[in-house]
């Protein structure tokens, strides 16, 4: 078995349940010996790309045994996802915003080469591949070297096991005939000691291996070396022979049928080719059924379990990498650091200022008397006076949005009002009629009916002192008979941006969070490059905390000018300690992030994963009493309310900036545990979607 690179038997390996469910490998046994080149054939869609990821432990198998380089793929220790094999998947899968010299150094920390190790090899790849220098872009280069340097990547720790998915594929004919040299002298520098692995649906270019397999319908139809094929069907090329058998599976489909349906218990021999036909050297193999099969390759027991603890090397490869990708887009960076900051000055600047220059119509039908003196009460800031002669014009005038509403002064007004103060037995229903300011407002608006409401009241309140004090009377006979004391918290003139503005730091940070992390892994998973970075080695989970790490660094700097904006420049007030409020918006903001790598995780594609966050963000805002108080909403609605990851640290933070509570009060630390437990939450649930999906 030393001399065998790949071997398997029986496999089979199947997508989908039920009616959905489609076979792509079908009994397929398989024999790549070391130091040879096997080229593995066959029409687009046949399995081809499966049964590599098969090998590379990147899929499970359905049933049947797969040993890659004497274990299992994916058992602890082996190297299989990992150092042993070099992987060039079909597509480029390149980060094209490192350079070479990057590239090869991120995948050669993740095989754990030394520092001088991975110099030596970029400098022998450079040269052997004829490729440019180190620090060039990938995003600059032709389309034939980066499939180039996607051939480096996979050379680069020198793996006993190199795959090579379609290298050649939509190249040209010169290229692909340097591919096929590179192959030829990677076989003979290394002393056969690399077995290489190369899928394509060009089949002649094939003759130039040591051994192919005939692959259809997700088996193999043959497998030998194409001379021994070519003598054996007595065809001039590869292509007809395959024809040829293609013809024969389909028309004996049937009898393979009731074959296959009819397992023998004797043991089966198979004869493997371990690439020296020339001087008619071949090794029999008895291969019994699979219970048997772990005694014949020696598995050993320790070596069964996967479950590993994430590499922090790992871990700071993927950080590094992450880095480099925000130098190489410093104005992106600078937009993310800036953003939170534009929307906290946006908000402060547009939320909770009272209205002003609101146009109002006055009629007074007084020529002379305290109507006037009643006008010149009114707030000028926020009242905008109209005068109209004629009540009608001025109901007009609000009909066309050209005034907010009405203010009407009777003809009697001052001497029902005298008569309403100075004689209170005797007044009738029509002169406290006549002694009323009459409004008629557009009340469309909420905020500003209440401000124009409040406006009038309030200069009504500051005439009636006016008018007592003239008569020598007690001014505060004028107020209404209810005494508004100093507020236990907050002040007598509440202001609505000191209600909302807790809420919205917690939600820009959460949003710009999950924003930041929503295309961690789609934009990987779409160019090949996550399915890459997890056969060199990498775990999903080590890809997701690297993310995490990058991330918070962008989110600190992010808290920082929120904050500095929010209470320093705009003054929103704080009374409790200023630790808890950053360390709630860091953990809110931490939050997000996890629910964006969710995002990310669950989501084929960009625009998905963009709709799934951006719909997540206004029921979240409108249920979390953000925007609006829960207690408003309704009762079962509440109950969907509380469960969300924003209410109850939305009511920690008012706590905190407008009461000056800690830790000891419930209401904080009750906001400080529901986060915690949502972002651990989060981040165990992204781990296994990964581990899953990947």
């Amino acid at each position: 078995m030393g001399d065998i690179a790949v071997l398997t038997r029986h496999l089979y390996k199947s997508y989908g349940k039920g009616k959905n469910k489609l076979e792509v490998l079908r009994d397929l046994d398989m024999t790549v010996a070391r130091g040879t080149i096997y080229g593995l054939l066959g029409p687009s869609g046949c399995g081809k790309t499966t049964l590599l990821r098969c090998i590379v432990g990147r899929l499970q198998v359905d049933s049947g045994n797969v040993i890659v380089l004497g274990n299992r793929p994916g058992a602890r220790g082996h190297g299989v996802p990992g150092h042993l094999v070099g992987y060039m998947p079909q597509e480029i899968a390149l980060f094209y915003k490192m350079t070479i010299g990057e590239t090869l150094s991120y995948f050669g920390r993740i095989h754990r080469m030394s520092r001088s190790d991975r110099k030596s090899r970029t400098e022998f790849l450079l040269q052997f591949l004829t490729l440019p220098e180190a620090n060039r872009l990938i995003e600059n280069l032709s389309g034939g070297q980066r499939r180039r340097v996607s051939l480096a990547v996979a050379l680069l720790q020198e793996p006993e096991l190199l795959i090579l998915d379609e290298p050649t594929v939509g190249v040209d004919p010169i290229l692909r005939e340097k591919i096929w040299g590179h192959l030829l002298n990677i076989t003979r520098q290394l002393n056969s000691k690399t077995a290489i692995i190369i899928t394509t649906h060009y089949i002649e270019e094939a003759r130039q291996a040591d051994k192919v397999g005939l692959m259809r319908n997700g088996k193999l139809l043959a497998e030998d070396s194409p001379n021994t094929l070519i003598n054996l069907y007595k065809e001039d090329s590869l292509e007809t022979i395959f024809l040829k058998l293609c013809h024969a599976d389909q028309n004996t489909l049937s009898m393979n049928l009731m074959k296959e349906s009819y397992q023998p218990s004797k043991p089966v021999m198979k004869m493997v080719n371990t690439g020296h036909e020339a001087a008619g050297e071949t090794t029999p193999l008895l291969l019994h059924d699979t219970q048997n099969f772990d005694t014949l390759v020696q598995v050993p027991d320790e070596c069964q379990c996967p479950v590993g603890l994430p590499s922090p090397r790992n871990i700071f490869t993927q950080f590094l990498k992450n880095i480099i990708f925000m130098k190489r887009n410093i104005g992106f960076l600078l937009f993310q650091f800036i953003l939170p900051s534009i929307q906290i000055i946006l908000f402060c600047l547009c939320i909770g200022s009272p209205p002003y220059g609101l146009k109002m119509a006055v009629v007074n039908n007084e020529t002379q008397g305290l109507g006037q003196l009643f006008i010149w009460e009114l707030d000028n800031e926020t009242i905008s006076k109209v005068m109209y002669k004629d009540m009608n014009a001025a109901l007009d005038s609000v009909k066309r949005g050209d005034t907010w509403g009405v203010i009407g002064i009777g003809e009697n007004f001052t001497q029902d009002l005298l008569t309403r103060f100075t004689n209170i037995s005797g007044v009738d229903n029509k002169t406290i009629e006549g002694s009323c300011i009459q409004l008629y407002l557009d009340t469309t608006n909420q905020q500003i009916t209440l401000e124009i409401e409040q406006s009038i009241t309030s200069s009504f309140q500051a005439f009636s002192e006016v008018l007592l004090q003239t008569f020598s009377l007690n001014p505060n006979l004028g107020q209404l008979p209810i005494k508004i004391n100093d507020p236990i918290y907050g002040s007598k003139d509440p202001n609505f941006r000191n209600f909302i503005a807790p809420g919205i730091i917690l939600s820009i940070t959460f949003f710009m969070a999950t924003g930041l992390t929503t295309l961690a892994f789609v934009i990987e998973k779409k160019e090949g490059l996550l399915d890459r970075s997890l056969t060199a080695g990498m775990s999903a989970f080590e890809i997701l905390l690297a993310h995490v790490f990058t991330q918070l660094f962008v989110l600190v700097v992010q808290v920082a000018l929120v904050m500095v904006f929010a209470l320093a420049v705009f003054e929103v007030p704080y009374k409790g300690p200023l630790i808890w409020v950053i360390l709630l918006v860091m953990g809110q903001g931490f939050c997000g992030m996890t629910l964006g790598v969710i995002f990310s995780a669950v989501c084929e594609n960009e625009s998905s994963a963009i709709q799934l966050a951006l719909g997540s963000v206004y029921p979240m805002l409108l249920l979390s009493g953000i925007i609006w108080p829960i207690e408003a909403i309704p009762e079962w609605l509440r109950y969907i309310s509380i469960c969300l990851p924003q209410t109850y640290a939305a009511e920690a933070m008012r706590c905190i900036l407008s009461r000056g509570w800690t830790l000891l009060d419930m209401p904080v630390w009750r906001g400080y545990l529901v986060n915690t437990a949502w972002s651990f939450g989060l981040l165990a649930l992204a781990g296994i979607i990964l581990k899953i999906k990947s």
